[in-house]
């Protein structure tokens, strides 16, 4: 891949400095912590929304998170993949984030199901560049 190709890929992964790999493969979002209310935002910000300090510090969330809500959307933006699910999960760092849900059925999703962090592709550019940021996985259940 030309450094262009891989500046381009930058630019166009949504999740920028908010989605980190582990050593062991699997991935964490990163949210900020206010040193001065202890409120925590996702997705990182300079300037906390509750009493506007800029003394921010990073965090990193737990693996795996409750579904809180979802939707099936069926029109998506320019270039990405439709229809897909969109959802909101609860994480026990106290924060809610919104992210697409894969590689599961609608009909099989449920309120509080636990679910992990993943990498995928939300679609790709005309020019073949895929466009990726974090999405959520259900955790299998073992039986």
């Amino acid at each position: 891949m030309t450094e262009q190709a891989d500046d381009l890929k930058q630019v166009l992964n949504i999740a920028g400095d908010a989605l980190v790999e582990k050593p062991d493969g699997t991935n964490r979002l990163i949210a900020v912590e206010c040193c001065d209310c202890s409120e925590r935002v996702f997705p990182p910000v300079a300037v906390c929304p509750e009493c506007m300090s800029e003394n921010m510090t990073k965090i990193e969330l737990s693996g795996i998170g409750k579904l809180y809500s979802w939707s099936v959307v069926r029109i998506a933006p320019a270039n990405w993949k439709a229809p897909f699910i969109a959802g909101y999960v609860d994480f026990p760092e106290g924060v809610r984030v919104f992210a697409h849900m894969v590689d599961i059925d609608p009909d099989e999703l449920s309120f509080d199901m636990p679910v992990s962090v993943c990498r995928s592709v939300l679609g790709v550019e005309s020019n073949g560049t895929e466009i990726e940021s974090y999405s959520f996985l259900p955790i299998a259940e073992k039986n």
